[in-house]
């Protein structure tokens, strides 16, 4: 019995963590690949989990086991309907930033009704176990982690054994002959319930009287919701933070959700309710590590460093709180209750990172925030709060750290050479070690590491001057002063456009599109076959590549984000699209749904640049989308990528690409000159073609070679990617 119970529990979590990844790469190209896709599923999952908990919650209250386990295999199957797993026709996105509200109906019309109840069968079953006459009755919560194991299974499944192996197609079809599994599993466990003993629904009600257990409190459940809240917003801002800077991917989602579940694996596996207190004192550490890290600039370092650091403190944080949970967990008789209140706390998390945090925050400083509210939940084990008369001596000793390690950054001491490297090691060593000093008291610890964390988001004399931040469901957006009289347009840690602002360089063509660079090599190049002709560019920027038009061009840009447009078309900021020869014509939506509505050989350039931050829509480097580009280019036009990344080697795409189109593909190999000035920026582009000829002079320039191609690299597909392969480790 106790087999079948976890076999059933293992397959619909195993089912709910495959379908996650599965579906939202599916709904990935046509939002053009923004990490907060992964962000707003995620919300979704979270509180289609809280519904289903829900139902479990007042099925269990008002139905006795053999009815509710009838009525939820009848349910299952009843949710066949929805099956196969797939973007309805017709489906399109607005064009427009808010696209929220169209990607939920999408997953309520796509997976929401087996979703929610897969999700409800592990408190079932739990509950279901409780109502026997098994040994293990009295702890059900081994199922739970039962439940987490097939979550893990699910998820890494997807990106090393299905993802590359499989199309989404294929992976939708054996999805749903394993929802069949599920759907027999359940029925047998059925079966198993209606053979046994029941409880009416008064008597399993009072259980919790008999045994002398008392109902959870208010605090108790107000509890159980932040432990909760605080690890699900922190796996979506680091995953936002992963996503970001490599690309929105599935291998990124998934790790921070393995380490999310295999915390609750970890503390409701073993059956003892108390702390963990080698837990607590190692998050400590971790944290204060991450702390400074944070507070002294983290792109100073490695992306492993990076990387570890973020996720170690994401993995000891949900192991911590997790712990807390688990530890405080009621008998029983509250079991369906307390998963209610955990979801519901999942969820809210959930909401609060893609749906309140950028309408009050500009930036995305969410992660930041709640990293320091999780201290404010951690055990104290040595020291408590004593007399109101001691709180300010313990709390102005907590600011020492972020005041001690502020005054040397704020006035850029670590920007001077070897004594502000010696000043700034010094300091933080010190910090380190009275914020460890501290870190046995909750409430200290917290406002020590909430301070620094905050220092950090002040901005410093040496940090380039803010004149505008916003964000939207895209990404995050600042425009910032550097360099004297210049402007530039920044998405995490990427730099889309930058002008001086004085007249003599006003329109200059800077960052990466500067005259030396392959692009000005490239308008070199063809300036005479592109008189008069049709230009297209795949993202837009604050618009510098239009410094190349010429009147009697016809220059379209595709674009998906409306604040982009807003910004890049603010005098105040940026005169591109103002000033230059041409004002071109701008399309808001995905680039691929929008170029497809373009006639046939409308263009005689086409520039992919569209990447959000270092982050890649994977979606404009595949076998269709090679496609779609090659339609609208005339006979002899010119495809021209930009494949600059800090993380990705998209050459062996690229080329894979080049070849499965038979395009002719040369990339510019030369040693980039001296730059003439501080926004000349080094990039890397392919320039694609039909035949060589069509590539003008570039054809026979000795900076530009053809590109290599990898022996045996599959081409990229929309239904097949491998972006784990390029990554520059």
């Amino acid at each position: 019995m106790l087999a079948l119970f976890a076999a059933t529990t293992l397959c619909s979590a195993f089912l709910l963590f495959w379908i996650e990844p599965l579906f939202a790469k599916m709904v990935l190209p046509m939002l053009g690949g923004s990490p907060a896709v992964w962000n707003t599923c995620l919300m979704y999952f979270q509180a289609t989990l809280l519904a289903g908990y829900l139902y479990a919650h007042v099925t269990s209250r008002y139905m006795t086991s053999r009815r509710q386990a009838i009525l939820h295999v009848a349910l299952l199957a009843l949710a066949v309907v929805a099956l196969p797993v797939g973007i309805p026709r017709g489906w399109t996105p607005p064009a427009t930033s808010n696209v929220i509200p169209w990607l939920t109906a999408l997953l309520t019309v796509a997976v929401g009704a087996p979703f929610m109840l897969l999700a409800a069968t592990a408190p079932l079953v739990q509950r279901w176990l409780t109502d026997s006459d098994h040994v293990t009755a009295n702890n059900p919560y081994v199922l739970y982690a039962a439940s987490n194991t097939g979550s893990l299974i699910g998820l890494l499944g997807f990106p090393i054994l299905m993802e590359p192996n499989l199309r989404l197609s294929q992976q939708a079809t054996l999805w749903s002959i394993a929802y069949g599994i599920a759907i027999l599993l359940a029925a047998a466990c059925a079966t198993t319930v209606w053979r046994q003993r029941q409880l009416p629904p008064v008597a399993h009600s009072d259980i919790a009287a008999i045994d002398g257990d008392e109902s959870p409190t208010l605090i108790d459940r107000l509890r159980w919701i932040a432990l909760a809240f605080v690890p699900s917003s922190l796996l979506l801002g680091v995953t936002t933070y992963l996503s970001t800077d490599v690309a929105s991917m599935p291998l990124l989602w998934v790790v921070p959700l393995a380490l999310y579940l295999i915390t609750f694996i970890i503390v409701f596996a073993r059956g003892a309710r108390a702390g963990n207190k080698p837990a607590v004192m190692v998050h400590g550490v971790v944290m204060t590590a991450l702390a400074l890290f944070l507070f002294w600039g983290g792109f100073r370092f490695g992306l492993q460093v990076t990387y570890g650091l973020h996720l170690a403190a994401f993995f000891m944080t949900a192991l911590v709180l997790h712990g807390e949970l688990a530890a405080s967990r009621p008998s029983p008789s509250h079991l369906t209750e307390f998963y209610l209140w955990l979801a519901l706390g999942g969820a809210l998390g959930g909401a609060f990172n893609a749906i309140v945090a950028p309408l009050i925050f500009k930036s995305i400083t969410e992660y930041q925030l709640v990293l320091a509210t999780a201290c404010f939940l951690r055990p104290s084990w040595r020291s408590r709060i004593g007399d109101v008369a001691l709180w300010a001596p313990k709390f102005t000793f907590s600011l020492i750290p972020a005041i001690l390690v502020g005054w040397i950054s704020w006035y850029g001491y670590a920007d001077r050479h070897i004594l502000g490297i010696t000043a700034m090691t010094l300091s933080s060593l010190v910090a380190a070690i009275l914020l460890l000093s501290i870190s046995s008291s909750a409430m200290r610890f917290g406002v020590g590491i909430g301070m620094l964390i905050i220092g950090e988001m002040v901005p410093g004399f040496r940090a380039p001057k803010d004149l505008y931040a916003d964000r939207s469901f895209f990404g995050a957006y600042r425009v910032q002063s550097i360099y004297g009289p210049a402007h530039r347009l920044v998405h995490g840690t990427t730099t889309h456009g930058a002008e001086y602002q004085d007249a003599a360089r006003l329109l200059n063509p800077e960052t990466y599109y500067h005259p030396t660079g392959p692009v000005g090599q490239l308008f070199t190049a063809l300036d005479n076959q592109m008189a008069g002709k049709g230009i297209a560019a795949v993202g837009l920027g604050a618009g510098t590549v239009l410094c190349y038009s010429k009147p009697g061009q016809n220059w379209t840009f595709f674009e998906i984000d409306p604040l982009v447009l807003r910004i890049s078309s603010n005098r105040k900021y940026f005169s591109y699209l103002s000033d230059c020869a041409v004002k071109p014509r701008v399309v808001i939506g995905d680039a691929r749904l929008s170029m497809a509505k373009e006639p046939s050989g409308r263009f005689s350039l086409v520039i992919v640049d569209a990447f959000s931050s270092d982050a890649i829509p994977v979606h404009l480097l595949t076998r269709e989308a090679f496609a779609l580009y090659e339609r609208v280019l005339d006979p002899h036009g010119v495809l021209f990528v930009h494949i600059s990344n800090q993380h990705l080697d998209l050459k062996p795409v690229v080329a894979s690409l080049a070849k499965d189109a038979g395009l002719v593909a040369i990339v510019e190999n030369h040693a980039p000159d001296e730059k003439l000035d501080d926004l000349a920026y080094p990039s890397e582009w392919v320039a694609l073609a039909r035949r060589a000829g069509d590539l003008g002079s570039l054809a026979t320039d000795q900076r530009w070679t053809l590109l290599p191609l990898r022996a045996g690299y599959r081409v990229w597909t929309d239904d097949y990617s491998n972006v784990f392969s390029v990554i520059k480790w």
